[in-house]
């Protein structure tokens, strides 16, 4: 099964609630080692040999998510709960997963939250409206400005309540950020309290009216805003768009965003690399070892050739 999250790739610390399998523990290092189709294996084989333990559905689902399927993630977590997992350590992966996913009915209900008062806050006033696309064709063009050190991946014009801003693509955050210097983050629903800290990264919870990728429109998006250094105007991750598949092409300066999220299997003409998405990188299986996305050598590869993030087949093609 070729099935993103929020995991770090490390070994899975001994948790006080839970005891490591031995085959949870072992898949865990294969998958360090780039031994993937091994460590999966063991993920399965561990849920399947222990069926209620719920280190082994946490560790599973962790992988999934990583891997290109949150839902089948999600729901591995909400087992974990529901088999005595410890609230404050699987609901850190399941909220960012609820959130990703825009179950925010789920989301404000969660016990034990992570969140912050803003954040759920916002996911209650998200309840009622939940976020729309509208798309009138299969695929929308963006136009792909050239890389730079500050912005390895290039960025992209996107409209935030109809407005434009310039946003650079980065693997090391989540969502879309907004500096809070632009006159955009005046027109957003920021989610503020006293006494309440903002996000864990510092910055605020808010929610746009609408967010524009081309002809794609995100209606009551959740997004942050916070300080961003270099005049950055606004930050947008890569997987906001990893939802769409898209296809970088450097050569004509333009990324291909498929509203259906799929694109038809490579059959040659290609190599093919399988990806983790991590909380802070998203990581390519090369060479037989993980290597982020923003290394050198992968950078220079990328910037040469035509390439697609297909996430939910968590694969890296890149045209040779």
């Amino acid at each position: 099964m070729r099935l993103r999250s929020g995991i770090a790739i490390g070994a899975i610390a001994a948790m006080p609630w839970m005891t490591l399998s031995a085959q949870t523990t072992r898949a865990d290092s294969l998958l360090n080692a780039g031994a993937l189709q091994r460590a999966e294996s063991l993920y399965y084989s561990a849920v399947q040999t222990r069926p209620r333990d719920p280190m082994a559905r946490w560790a599973l689902g962790k992988y999934l998510v990583s891997r290109g399927a949150p839902r089948v993630g999600m729901t591995l977590f909400e087992e974990a709960l529901q088999f005595g997992g410890d609230p404050a350590v699987v609901n850190t992966e399941l909220a960012p997963t609820y959130l990703a996913l825009g179950e925010y009915h789920k989301l404000s209900a969660l016990k034990a939250s992570p969140l912050s008062a803003p954040e759920r806050e916002r996911a209650r006033w998200l309840v009622a409206r939940s976020t729309k696309l509208l798309a009138p064709d299969s695929v929308s063009i963006l136009t792909l400005k050239k890389s730079s050190d500050a912005a390895p991946l290039g960025r992209v014009a996107i409209r935030v309540n109809g407005r434009t801003l310039d946003a650079t693509i980065t693997a090391r955050e989540h969502g879309i950020i907004i500096a809070d210097t632009s006159s955009v983050a005046k027109r957003l629903r920021v989610f503020r309290q006293p006494g309440a800290r903002a996000g864990a990264n510092g910055g605020a919870p808010a929610v746009a009216d609408s967010i524009g990728l081309g002809q794609i429109s995100l209606a009551d998006y959740p997004v942050t805003v916070q300080p961003l250094a270099n005049k950055v105007q606004a930050l947008i991750g890569l997987d906001v768009i990893a939802r769409f598949a898209p296809t970088f092409d450097p050569a004509a300066e333009r990324v291909t965003l498929h509203v259906a999220g799929t694109v038809p299997r490579t059959i040659s003409g290609a190599d093919e690399l399988p990806t983790l998405l991590t909380r802070s990188d998203l990581r390519v299986l090369r060479g037989g070892a993980w290597a982020s996305l923003e290394q050198p050598q992968v950078l220079q590869l990328l910037s040469r050739r035509r390439w697609t993030f297909d996430a939910r087949r968590g694969q890296l093609t890149i045209d040779r």
